[in-house]
């Protein structure tokens, strides 16, 4: 249970709000919900070259990632993925992804390795938190 003293700062700073506010709504913060972005996958796109995926405009990156698959008939390879960046961009408008993974035929089929298929995925949110006062 609160102490008396606690209870009386959370009035004091909740008249403080209400004086500040002219007696009307205390300050309001709406927040937009972020979104999620799913490139097309990049055949091949596991071949150590960078590859962005952007945000829709006016919207901001908040985080991203990828996956890698293997292409038709095959499978990833079994060295580990070596992740050179994964970032967002200089503007923060999307995200950077340089991955390098290759793939391969089933055992016993004929082929070589190639760089495996690549999908970046991203979240977006329309910019910052916009706060107002009530009045």
């Amino acid at each position: 249970m609160p102490s008396k003293t606690r209870i009386a700062t959370a009035l004091a700073a909740g008249a403080a709000v209400l004086a500040a506010t002219g007696g009307s709504a205390a300050a309001t913060t709406s927040l937009l919900a972020p979104q999620a972005v799913t490139g097309p996958t990049i055949p091949g796109g596991a071949d150590g070259k960078p590859h962005e995926l952007l945000c829709p405009a006016d919207e901001s990156v908040h985080g991203g990632g990828f996956s890698i698959t293997p292409g038709e008939n095959r499978q990833l390879d079994r060295w580990p993925t070596d992740v050179l960046e994964s970032r967002p961009n200089d503007e923060a408008t999307g995200w950077i992804v340089t991955v390098r993974r290759n793939d391969c035929p089933p055992e016993g089929a004929k082929g070589e390795p190639r760089p495996a298929d690549l999908t970046i995925r991203i979240v977006c949110t329309d910019g910052e938190n916009n706060v107002g006062l009530g009045g």
